[in-house]
């Protein structure tokens, strides 16, 4: 018996000995650590999508994607300066995964939709937007922007009325005076990055907005649709369709 426990000890002696042999010397380089996985981008569900073409107030014709194929709430879509409707490729779809009908068009003189390009006109252009998905069924609308695409939203909320207004990183206090702000009733959700320009902006609106409002800051500098490729992007949906949902439906 002793000789079994003896060669046992022995056995483990060994084996620590040979292990110690095998772990790196001083100045042997060891190998570089994995960095974590960056957050993935958001893939969007596959829904339907068409193009539609509609006048702007001033009788100029539009394109926009409709997506949905039905669903009496409406969410239109308001792009960035020089842009296209293609920014809310990211959104879109999972509205109308939600059955929201969902139009993303494009300002006059830009994307596909005929015009001179002419960003005091752009309210025009989202009246008729609005009267186009009402002529589709929609009963509710919610008007989202980015950057001067939120101005549009904020400025045509005051003139019209509308569920709810969504802006990010709207440009405001050199935009929109305070009085034209205090005419839109209806809840606004406010939306920037701390390291954003018009960070100001977004303090000071929400300052001004009338009852129910909601403001949310997240970290980073990403401005208007450039939001939702960042971390933070799921938050930033979930926020939007909950809003959608406690205001429009």
């Amino acid at each position: 018996m002793r000789q079994s426990v003896r060669q046992l000890v022995i056995l483990c002696l060994l084996l620590l000995l040979t292990a110690c042999a095998s772990s790196p010397q001083e100045g042997t380089a060891s190998p570089t650590p994995t960095p974590p996985a960056p957050t993935p981008s958001p893939t969007p569900p596959a829904v339907p999508k068409r193009t539609v073409q509609f006048s702007s107030r001033d009788g100029i014709k539009l394109t926009g994607w409709l997506y949905g194929a039905s669903g009496q709430t409406a969410v239109i879509c308001s792009h960035m300066r020089r842009g296209s409707k293609q920014e809310w490729e990211m959104l879109a779809p999972w509205l109308a995964q939600q059955g929201l009908r969902v139009l993303a068009y494009d300002y006059r003189g830009n994307g596909d939709s005929e015009g001179d390009d002419n960003t005091s006109k752009y309210e025009l252009d989202l009246l008729g937007a609005i009267t186009f998905m009402q002529q589709q069924g929609a009963n509710k609308i919610v008007l989202i922007g980015a950057s001067i695409g939120g101005t549009t939203s904020l400025l045509t909320a005051a003139q019209t009325k509308v569920a709810g207004v969504i802006t990010l990183s709207a440009p405001f206090i050199s935009w929109v005076d305070e009085q034209t702000v205090r005419k839109i009733t209806a809840p606004q959700l406010i939306i920037n990055s701390e390291d954003d320009t018009y960070h100001e902006d977004t303090e000071k609106l929400y300052q001004v907005a009338n009852a129910p409002k909601e403001m949310h800051i997240y970290s980073g500098s990403a401005h208007g649709t450039d939001l939702f490729y960042e971390e933070h992007w799921q938050d930033l949906l979930k926020r939007i369709l909950t809003f959608v949902h406690t205001y429009a439906n």
